[in-house]
C-alpha cells in the first residue's frame, strides 16, 4: 500500500523489506568501499551472507546470550548487546564473542562493534594493594580521573569530595562544564536545546569547531541522514579539509578556516541567520560594520526579438502563378551584455576564507529549508575564547531558527559535568583514576591497584542526546572497585548502582533505580532506554552582550590532535580487532611535498611538553 509505504520509518544504514522502508548505503559518504570498516554492512544483511571475520566459525548464535548495554567509548551513548558465553570446555568464565545492535533503528560505528574486548581480565582482590589505596585516599587532597566512568562513580568522587575535601580534576569535563555555565548564563537554560535523533530529520546543518569523522561517529551519520534521506543541505565549518565530509553530498558546503577562527563562524551565522530586529543592538551594529558595497561586472544574457523582412514564392489562387512576396518573420537572438552592478560585501566571508560563490551556493541550498541544526564540539570548549564562544552560540540558538547540539568530548564528559565540582589544578599528592597520579587506579591492568573497565560494570552514562542510559556488566569483575574504597572510608553501599537514584535532580536527573531503567527498543523503533534530563531554568544574567571576535590565527602548518577513526582512548587502542595506529596523520599531497615518508618518526614540541610519532600517510584528509 503505497500510503503506509510513505509512513514507513527510514534509515540510511539498515535494509527495506515489508516491515520497514529504508536504503542501504556506504557511510563514508562515496561509491567506493575504501570505509571505515563500521561492520554495518554485515549487521544489516539479510541473509547472513556477510559475516564479522572475527566471528566466523567460533560459536552458534544461538548459544550466546545477550547482555544489554550502552557503549562505553564516546558520548553517544549506543545501544548494544554483548554476545558472551563460556571461553571453552577447559575455561567456564565468559567471553565476548561479538557487540549487535538494534540496527533496524540505529547505526554503530565500528569502535563499538568490534572495540569490545577490553576488560581487566587478570584483576584479583591484591588486599595489601587496597590497603596501600586507602593511605593514599588519607594521604591524597587531589582526585584526577577521565570522563569515562558512569554517573554513579562520579557521584561517589563528589560525596568524597564534600566528605574530605578533595580536589577533583578532570580537565576535558572541567572545559565543558565551563562553556556550559557560560553558555547558561546567555540561554537561560542548564542544557542545549536538541540532540542528535532531531539532527537526523532537519533540512539544514551546521557543524562549528568538531572532526565529525572522529569526534562523534553518530554526528557524522546524522549529517548523512539529513542529506540523502531528508535531502538536506548544511554548512561544515572546520581548519582540516575533509573529502569524507565533503563527499556525503552536493548539498553539503565546506568552509576550511583558520585554527581558532570560529568565532567568526558564528558571527557569520547570526549575520545570515538572525533576527536583526531582535538581535541587541550592539551586535547588530557590529555586524554591519562587515558590509559595505561594491561594483562589479557581470554578464547577462539578454533575450531580443529581431524582425527580418524576407522574400518567399507563393502561388496566387486566382491567377495561379508564382509570386514573389515580402513576408515579415521574428525571432528571438541571445546576446550577451556586460553590466556593472552593486552588490554587498561581506567581510566575514573572506575571513573565513570562503569561495567567490558561498552565497550563490547557500541561496540555492536553503530553498525549501525549514529546520535548521547548529551541533557544536570539542575545538570550542578549548578556545582560548571559549567563554564568547559560548555566549555566541546561545544567541544563535535564541535569535535564529537553529536548535543546539553540544558534541561532548567523552564517553561521560556531560553526566560528569552535571554532578561533579570541578577544581583547576592539582594539589601536591593526586590519586589518579585511569590517569597519571602518585597513586593510580586504573582499570587498563597498568596502576597501583585494578579497577574494572567499562564492560565489567553496572550503572549509568549520559549521553550527547541529554539521555542517562543503563550499562550492564558483560563480564565477571574479580578485583576491587570504586565503591570497596568508599565502603572503608565511611560510606555505606552494597553496590555502585545504589547511588543511581541519588543522582542530583536539582540539574536535571531523575530520582529512578537502576533496575528500574529500561533499555531497548520498541517494534516501532521507539528508544526506551532509561530517561531524558530535564532541561533545568536558571537565571540568566540579562546581560547578552559578547566581545569582538579575536583575529588571532594560527599561521603555518598546523598539527590538529585529533583520535584516528574507530579510536577514543586507551580501552580502544587495547582492543584485538581495532587496529588503527597513532602518528602524524599527513595528506597525500601535503606528504608528497615535504621532506617526510611515511614511516619517518618526528618528534613534536609544543608549550605542554614533547612527542614522538610516526608519519602516517592519510587519504581520508586534504591540504
Amino acid at each position: 500500500n503505497a500510503d503506509y509505504k510513505a509512513e514507513m520509518p527510514k534509515d540510511a544504514y539498515a535494509m527495506w523489506n515489508k516491515l520497514n522502508k529504508s536504503v542501504i548505503g556506504l557511510t563514508n559518504g562515496t561509491d567506493v568501499l575504501d570505509c571505515t570498516s563500521c561492520g554495518e554492512c554485515a549487521a544489516v544483511c539479510p541473509v547472513g551472507a556477510l559475516v564479522d571475520t572475527h566471528f566466523m566459525y567460533k560459536s552458534n548464535a544461538w548459544e550466546l546470550k545477550q547482555i544489554p548495554a550502552t557503549c562505553g567509548h564516546c558520548s553517544a551513548g549506543c545501544q548494544i548487546s554483548y554476545d558472551v558465553k563460556h571461553t571453552s570446555i577447559e575455561n567456564p568464565e565468559d567471553k565476548i564473542y561479538r557487540v549487535m545492535n538494534e540496527w533496524n533503528y540505529v547505526s554503530l560505528c565500528g569502535a563499538g562493534r568490534y572495540g569490545f574486548d577490553y576488560q581487566n581480565a587478570d584483576a584479583k582482590k591484591d588486599e595489601a594493594a587496597f590497603d596501600a589505596a586507602i593511605d593514599a585516599f588519607k594521604k591524597a587532597d587531589t582526585i584526577a580521573f577521565t570522563s569515562t566512568i558512569t554517573n554513579e562513580e562520579a557521584y561517589l568522587l563528589q560525596q568524597m569530595k564534600e566528605k574530605f575535601g578533595y580536589k577533583l580534576v578532570n580537565p576535558e569535563a572541567k572545559a565543558f562544564q565551563t562553556f556550559l555555565q557560560d553558555y547558561s548564563e546567555v540561554s537561560g537554560k542548564k542544557l542545549y536545546g536538541s540532540d542528535l535523533e532531531k539532527v537526523h530529520t532537519t533540512n539544514f546543518i551546521v557543524s562549528i569547531g568538531s572532526a565529525l569523522k572522529t569526534d562523534n561517529p553518530n554526528a557524522r551519520y546524522a549529517l548523512n541522514n539529513s542529506l540523502t534521506v531528508s535531502k538536506g543541505a548544511g554548512i561544515y565549518f572546520h581548519p582540516v579539509k575533509d573529502p569524507i565530509i565533503e563527499g556525503l553530498g552536493k548539498s553539503i558546503m565546506t568552509v576550511q578556516h583558520a585554527p581558532l577562527q570560529e568565532e567568526i563562524a558564528l558571527y557569520l551565522l547570526l549575520d545570515l541567520f538572525g533576527d536583526k530586529e531582535k538581535l541587541p543592538e550592539d551586535i547588530v551594529s557590529y555586524l554591519a560594520t562587515f558590509h559595505s558595497s561594491k561594483t562589479i561586472e557581470v554578464e547577462e544574457v539578454v533575450k531580443e526579438k529581431v524582425v527580418e523582412i524576407v522574400k518567399e514564392v507563393k502561388v496566387n489562387e486566382e491567377t495561379g502563378e508564382e509570386e514573389e512576396i515580402e513576408v515579415e518573420k521574428s525571432k528571438m537572438v541571445s546576446t550577451k551584455v556586460k553590466k556593472e552592478v552593486v552588490v554587498d560585501d561581506n567581510k566575514l566571508l573572506e575571513l573565513l576564507g570562503c569561495d567567490d560563490k558561498f552565497m550563490e551556493t547557500l541561496e540555492k541550498n536553503l530553498k525549501k529549508k525549514e529546520t535548521f541544526a547548529l551541533m557544536v564540539g570539542p575545538d570550542l570548549y578549548t578556545h582560548p575564547n571559549s567563554k564568547n564562544l559560548a555566549r555566541l552560540t546561545a544567541l544563535v540558538e535564541k535569535y535564529t531558527k537553529f536548535e543546539l547540539v553540544m558534541i561532548p568530548s567523552l564517553t561521560n564528559t556531560l553526566g560528569v559535568s552535571l554532578i561533579c565540582e570541578l577544581d583547576d589544578e592539582k594539589g601536591s599528592y593526586t590519586i589518579g583514576y585511569n590517569t597519571d597520579g602518585d597513586f593510580v587506579l586504573s582499570a587498563l591492568g597498568d596502576g597501583d591497584l585494578d579497577m574494572p573497565a567499562m564492560n565489567q560494570q553496572e550503572g549509568t552514562l549520559t549521553s550527547v542526546n541529554k539521555r542517562v542510559n543503563p550499562t550492564n556488566a558483560a563480564i565477571g569483575y574479580n578485583g576491587y572497585e570504586l565503591n570497596d574504597i568508599a565502603n572503608a572510608l565511611g560510606f555505606n553501599a552494597k553496590n555502585v548502582i545504589d547511588y543511581t537514584v541519588k543522582l542530583p535532580t536539582a540539574v536535571g536527573f531523575k530520582a529512578e533505580e537502576f533496575d528500574n531503567l529500561p533499555n531497548h527498543y520498541e517494534n516501532d523503533g521507539t528508544e526506551m532506554r532509561g530517561y531524558v534530563l530535564e532541561n533545568v531554568a536558571v537565571t540568566a544574567s540579562g546581560d547578552e552582550s559578547v566581545e569582538k571576535f579575536s583575529e588571532d590565527k594560527l599561521e603555518g602548518s598546523i598539527i590538529y590532535l585529533a583520535n584516528p577513526v574507530r579510536q577514543f582512548s586507551a580501552f580502544t587502542y587495547k582492543t584485538t580487532e581495532l587496529d588503527e595506529v597513532s602518528g602524524i596523520y599527513m595528506s597525500e599531497e601535503f606528504l608528497s611535498n615535504s621532506d617526510f615518508n611515511e614511516g619517518d618518526t618526528v618528534k613534536i614540541k609544543t608549550e605542554n611538553g614533547e612527542l614522538t610519532a610516526n608519519v602516517v600517510s592519510d587519504n581520508k584528509i586534504e591540504g
